[in-house]
């Protein structure tokens, strides 16, 4: 493959919508459209687990894309000049309110490789029982905290199913995983 060009199509605040010229392996040309996070911003999605009883803390938040709500992993954009882990912190106290220690920061990885450039770091943290502060939300967040104990999960996620709730694919697959379903 050989890349042609990249050319800007529309660029926004939060993205930047973009089509790429290149030649395939036979010489033939092809254009693809696609799009990346405005500055080329990394995002993360936090993995808290409660340090006693197991609980797994997600949120329940609307999104616009979608017209409904999605339920996700806390998570954010990375600031200039902010680690990982340290937006992990921030996103799950703004969030949830819960705050714990990082246990685990995984590599830099693909959200949608065939229509984004976005990539997301996973991190795993131990939190409290119960939540140390209010959720510290900006003016367009909606966002319902849930606590699913271990011995609740597969019931949750089939209960989801279900009612027709729009999963983020990393909860997906992580209940899946998690509750042989």
């Amino acid at each position: 493959m050989k890349i042609i060009d990249d050319t800007v199509l529309h660029s926004q605040k939060w993205t930047v919508l973009k089509e790429k010229r290149f030649l395939d392996d036979l010489g033939r040309e092809h254009t693809w459209t696609y799009i990346e996070r405005s500055n080329q911003r990394r995002a993360v999605f936090v993995m808290p687990i409660t340090e006693v009883s197991g609980s797994l803390i997600l949120i329940r938040q609307f999104r616009v894309p979608f017209g409904r709500e999605v339920i996700e992993f806390p998570a954010g954009l990375v600031d200039d000049g902010e680690r990982p882990e340290d937006t992990a912190v921030r996103e799950l106290a703004e969030e949830t309110g819960y705050e714990g220690r990082i246990e685990h920061v995984g590599p830099e990885i693909s959200t949608s490789a065939g229509i984004t450039t976005e990539t997301i770091t996973m991190v795993r943290m131990t939190v409290g029982e119960q939540p140390v502060a209010e959720q510290d939300l900006e003016g367009s967040e909606r966002i319902e905290v849930l606590k699913i104990h271990p011995n609740e999960r597969k019931a949750f996620l089939e209960r989801m199913i279900e009612e027709n709730a729009l999963f983020d694919a990393k909860v997906y697959v992580y209940l899946m995983e998690q509750t042989g379903a």
